[in-house]
């Protein structure tokens, strides 16, 4: 699915790294063959943050024809790293590519990337939801969010005041928020105590 896509930048974001690692693989072992961490058409961009240096050597690499293979494949680890001077140039890297490269960016926060860097990536989104389970406690929380959500739909039911069914209204809020993971739980649960 990915090879036929016609995008040559892609976003792999969210906190399950086992699976993004997994789709890099797979990428990486069609564009540049098994060995491909050790291929002279590999080039990796980690720094934090990442420079406009950083951007200016892809940009060159970009610019080369590939040494074994069809295409110059990037890596950029924590993209939401660019620094205010990179990002410009990694903007017009993105919108004015090579035929021959190919840009895998990794976040695990989509919404810490620029949305103009954003916008020119197809974005693919990795969840582990039992890591967030551990981290956040899925029983304690996703309890009382029931048990709040039952009693405001209660409420609005049985009394449909305008208090009521805000009420109700903000704790579906919570309740739709609470699958992002980047949400913060413990100010959610703090507002819906509130509620």
């Amino acid at each position: 699915m990915l090879l036929n896509d016609k995008s040559h930048a892609y976003l792999f974001s969210g906190n399950d790294e086992k699976a993004k690692n997994q789709a890099i693989e797979f990428l990486m072992s069609r564009f540049l063959e098994k060995n491909w961490r050790h291929s002279p058409d590999f080039f990796k961009v980690a720094s934090d943050p990442i420079t406009i240096d950083d951007v200016r050597a892809l940009k060159i690499r970009a610019s080369q024809s590939p040494v074994a293979g069809l295409y110059n494949v990037f890596l950029i680890e924590s993209i939401e790293n660019l620094s205010r001077d990179a990002a410009p140039a990694l903007l017009k890297l993105l919108e004015e590519p090579s035929q021959r490269c190919v840009i895998i960016a990794t976040t695990a926060n989509a919404r810490a990337v620029l949305p103009t860097i954003k916008s020119r990536l197809s974005t693919f989104r990795f969840w582990n939801k039992s890591a967030l389970e551990k981290d956040y406690g899925k029983d304690d929380f996703g309890a009382a969010l029931q048990k709040s959500l039952a009693r405001a739909e209660a409420g609005a039911r049985t009394s449909p005041t305008q208090d009521n069914i805000s009420k109700f209204e903000k704790t579906l809020e919570i309740y739709k928020i609470i699958n992002d993971p980047t949400a913060n739980k413990r100010l959610l649960g703090e507002y819906l105590n509130l509620i």
